[in-house]
């Protein structure tokens, strides 16, 4: 067995990459190093007891060179006996619909085919060819372009559960040794020496710079950086996972993510988890921020940036009770500004007891599960007393509607909520505040100034909902 092969199998069995059993998609280019993986991986499929498929994928930017490439691809894999994918895409259509670099596109568009294939054909895994070089090339860059620890650390030989990086730690010298040995054919890319790509000019032109000026052995010494920083990677991700937990909630309103970040529960953790667990908040609201974004919300949360930010896609931040809500009050949309009354719908489900944010009004619903009260207690006022079985759970809490109507306590009918609420003397621009309770569309409280008359606490009930904000 030739000693790349055989330390190739070592890395994908101390690291579990390919299961028995498992079909693996594997990327081919017809480069090098995507040629020496084909052949590696075909040496070592009975040993690791997996299947292959090759893909190869025209990009459509080098008519001239990708017949050729395609043709060695498929004869590659013909002579392996594995059977082969070929397929073209239009990469620079892909750019210009997605407003993004054509490298970029390519990447997207890449993958894609990739995971079709993977669907296809119940693959449960796909590889690729990067290489050690490719690492210390890809620190540089997120270095040049900007990132946290996370992006200094570098590729992983496995991503997310399903791609593979085997020739990882393999430089790409070992990579066309293997293939003069064995007599193989590749192409060479002409697109990897043109320097309109920013990946091309750190290979080219930075790499080789640091080499001869600085540090020679700054490839090696660029990956044992990226080695270290993933071990304390997954050291802080996970003190991070577990500060979230205490930390972050997630909910919804108006449809739509919301999250609260405790600031007691914050403060208490070390500084160097802060800028993670603004960075959960603003995820569990499907917001990935810019460093820009995270900068602004620690400086929310220390006291120092006003009470509230206006942020992309119509995301506001807001310092309420303790805690940083983050939602989307006027809905998930560029606009300027606070939102408009009118437009403040939202809505929030009550699964059961307990503490509830309520990003939109910068408050909380407390749900308790409570006794039968005294008359003192329930003449005493500051929460709300239904019946537990005149709302039973899950419930729903939103703002009010054009047409709703409910039974008030003691009314001998219903009567429309916007006439109460007139009766009240509550400002139209201001109705959007009040919490509609409902159970299976009908109401069954405005907290805090009415309950209905059908959830009112009577002698025949056994168990009491106590519903409060602050």
């Amino acid at each position: 067995m030739h000693p790349l092969v055989n330390k190739t199998g070592k890395l994908i069995r101390g690291q579990g990459l390919i299961a028995p059993g498992e079909m693996v998609v594997v990327g081919v280019s017809a480069g090098p190093d995507s040629m020496a993986l084909l052949q590696v991986l075909a040496a070592l499929r009975a040993e690791l007891s997996c299947s292959l498929v090759a893909a190869y994928l025209d990009h459509g930017l080098r008519p001239g060179e990708t017949e050729r490439e395609g043709r060695l691809v498929a004869a590659a894999a013909e002579n392996l006996s594995i059977p082969c994918r070929l397929a073209g895409a239009d990469v620079q259509g892909a750019a210009r619909r997605e407003k993004v670099s054509v490298e970029h596109a390519g990447r997207l568009v890449r993958y894609h085919f990739f995971e079709r294939v993977a669907v296809e054909t119940g693959a449960a895994k796909i590889a690729v060819a990067h290489t050690a070089d490719d690492q210390a090339e890809e620190v540089l860059l997120r270095l040049i372009r900007g990132t946290g620890r996370a992006g200094l650390a570098g590729m992983k030989a496995l991503r997310e559960g399903r791609i593979i990086r085997p020739f990882l730690p393999v430089a790409k010298a070992e990579l066309l040794a293997f293939l003069d040995d064995l007599g193989l054919s590749w192409c060479e890319d002409s697109s990897n020496r043109d320097r309109r790509y920013l990946r091309n000019r750190v290979r080219l032109d930075l790499l080789p710079e640091l080499a001869r000026r600085f540090n020679p052995s700054i490839g090696r010494t660029l990956r044992q950086t990226a080695a270290i920083l993933g071990d304390e990677e997954e050291l802080l991700a996970d003190l991070a996972r577990q500060a979230c937990g205490h930390a972050v909630s997630r909910t919804e309103a108006g449809g739509l993510p919301a999250a609260a970040l405790d600031l007691a529960a914050f403060a208490r953790e070390p500084k160097a988890l802060h800028r993670r667990m603004a960075e959960a908040a603003f995820l569990a609201v499907d917001h990935p921020p810019a460093f820009r974004e995270i900068e602004q919300v620690l400086r929310l949360a220390d006291g120092r940036g006003g009470g509230r930010l206006h942020l992309a896609a119509g995301l506001r931040v807001a310092r309420q009770g303790g805690r940083l809500l983050f939602a989307y009050p006027g809905g998930r949309r560029p606009r300027r500004g606070d939102v408009d009354s009118a437009e403040r719908n939202w809505f929030l489900e009550i699964a059961g007891p307990g503490v509830h944010p309520l990003p939109d009004l910068g408050k909380e619903v407390v749900v308790e599960l409570a006794g039968v009260p005294s008359a003192a207690e329930l003449r005493k006022g500051g929460a709300d007393y239904l019946d537990a079985a005149a709302a039973p759970f899950p419930l729903s809490l939103r703002s009010p509607r054009p047409g709703d109507r409910f039974r008030p306590l003691g009314a001998p009918g219903s009567r429309k909520v916007g006439d109460f609420l007139t009766d009240r003397k509550l400002a139209p621009e201001k109705r959007w505040q009040v919490p509609v309770l409902v159970f299976h569309n009908e109401i069954v409280a405005l907290l805090g100034l009415r309950i209905s008359h059908e959830a009112r606490v009577t002698a025949a009930t056994r168990s009491v909902l106590r519903i409060y904000l602050h």
